[in-house]
């Protein structure tokens, strides 16, 4: 089994959203980045949810530095300079990045709570995107919140692709439908979206060809149900590590589809 992104023109990019709190987009998004990384590709992990984020918890990481330092910063940078003149050099973003023991790269989740009602936030947060995009990754992998704040949709609007994880327990149609207008709304092209079921649905359960038919994404893939994924003992490891499971194996059908490979 192969996966390659190198010798390709620029870095990839790609956003993993939860159409509802719960639906195991962290868990998938951590699956992802640390399943590229083991393939050679020098690879990002962010967590940009800024309200309920756990990537540091799931993987084990030291609580600083995180997201939040670097917010911290960059405000402090803007009551002196405009933003547009505030840029990070790749060298200068490595104090704000933990390394997984798996060797994974990690933007951690924030600490900061009251950062989140900042009036820099959405400029602070615009200056991250931009020097990570032009750092020296490969992939980044960023997992976002479950809500449709300013930031999330300028993070969708600058990167390659958005997975959508969908848990099939209660799932609505009509709420994906309305989040999609939003963004239709905001100029955002379908064709950056790709849809994943997080397990496989059962009987009394929605299928989910027809859930990316009415939705109009294509479908990348469903996961086999991996319980553990959720068990805490679990949490910090990246169980892809093991390249031949039938999660990994399907998590790679997924990645080949969110590439067009």
């Amino acid at each position: 089994m192969e996966f390659n992104c190198k010798g390709r023109d620029s870095m990839k990019t790609v956003a993993v959203y939860g159409l509802t709190a719960g639906t195991g987009k962290t868990s998938v998004a951590k699956e992802m980045a640390g399943f590229i990384h083991q393939f050679g590709q020098k690879t990002l992990l962010v967590d940009l949810d800024l309200n309920k984020g756990n990537i540091t918890d799931k993987l084990g990481l030291n609580e600083s530095p995180n997201i939040g330092s670097w917010l911290i910063e960059i405000i402090k940078k803007m009551n002196t300079s405009p933003c547009w003149e505030i840029t990070y050099k790749p060298e200068e973003i490595q104090p704000f990045i933990q390394q997984h023991n798996s060797g994974l790269h990690v933007l951690a989740s924030n600490t900061k709570k009251n950062l989140d009602h900042s009036p820099f936030l959405l400029s602070s947060l615009e200056i991250i995107i931009r020097s990570l995009l032009k750092s020296a990754f490969d992939v980044v992998v960023f997992d976002t919140n479950s809500e449709v704040r300013d930031y999330t949709i300028e993070l969708i609007l600058r990167v390659d692709k958005v997975l959508l994880v969908v848990e099939p327990f209660g799932f609505s149609l009509q709420n994906a439908e309305m989040f999609l207008r939003l963004l239709v709304d905001e100029g955002i092209s379908m064709d950056r979206f790709g849809l994943v079921f997080n397990r496989f649905p059962t009987f009394a359960e929605d299928d989910p060809q027809e859930i990316s038919r009415s939705l109009g994404i294509p479908l990348c893939g469903v996961l086999p149900n991996y319980p553990n994924l959720s068990e805490k003992k679990n949490q910090t490891k990246i169980l892809t590590t093991k390249k031949s499971s039938r999660f990994s194996q399907e998590l790679r059908q997924v990645l080949g589809k969110v590439w067009g490979d």
